[in-house]
């Protein structure tokens, strides 16, 4: 199994932070954030990960190196990362996909027991997602019928009045097995070359569920299982849950 990371992005938001490095390389208790994610996809067995890197993309090489632990670090580059979203980012990373895949961002920090449960039951796609807290959470929510995804709805659909009762927010983790990749990156190379490139590879993945043709399952976890570092109050959560 392969595992990917997308981290191409400046993480702006995070202010002085991220002023002279890349989001994924700022300090987190004493080791950079992606780090962490390496981590959790070597205890995995992952043999390989790759990296795709745009912002500061030096850094981010020389810091991590060619291997972590046993596990290969394959590095894309994106030089298009000011204009180009992560749908562009997960699309350059395609020509290095070749096996089963573990996706993460870069901006995760989540537990061993999340990604232990994601592969439990390894169907055509697994989506990981936690219940939708409006006090805490937006973006990308799926809905489901049981554990199959029927219907995914980004941000920008999701307007006044939107019914969240039923809704599962995305985690930013998924496994894609090699067939459905196939497939996956056939969609994303048409979506590039037909679309906007400063867009969200949720939205590949969205069509995908509205075809209905695939196993595409919803992977329920904890919300205190998986933090996303945007800003500082995102990293005093994780903090204050022991997430590091």
């Amino acid at each position: 199994m392969q595992g990917l990371i997308l981290a191409a992005g400046m993480g702006t938001r995070l202010g002085e932070r991220t002023k002279d490095i890349p989001k994924v390389m700022m300090d987190v208790e004493g080791k950079p954030l992606i780090m962490y994610a390496l981590q959790r996809l070597y205890e995995q067995q992952v043999t390989e990960t790759i990296i795709v890197v745009g912002y500061k993309k030096e850094y981010i090489m020389e810091k991590c190196g060619d291997y972590y632990k046993e596990m290969k670090l394959t590095y894309v580059i994106n030089d298009r990362y000011e204009t180009t979203n992560n749908v562009y980012s997960f699309y350059l990373a395609t020509e290095q996909i070749h096996d089963d895949l573990l996706m993460v961002e870069g901006d995760l920090l989540f537990s061993k027991e999340l990604i232990d449960r994601t592969l439990i039951n390894k169907h055509a796609c697994n989506i990981v997602v936690s219940k939708y807290n409006r006090n805490t959470m937006n973006g990308t929510v799926i809905r489901a019928e049981n554990d199959v995804a029927r219907e995914l709805i980004t941000k920008k659909f999701q307007g006044e009045g939107f019914d969240y009762v039923s809704a599962w927010k995305t985690v930013n983790i998924y496994y894609f097995d090699c067939g459905f990749m196939e497939k996956f990156s056939r969609m994303l190379e048409l979506y590039v070359k037909t679309g906007n490139l400063n867009n969200y590879y949720e939205l590949v993945l969205g069509a995908l569920i509205y075809y209905g043709d695939d196993d595409i399952r919803i992977v329920v976890v904890d919300e205190n299982d998986w933090f996303e570092i945007d800003d500082e109050r995102d990293l005093l959560i994780a903090r204050e849950h022991g997430a590091f």
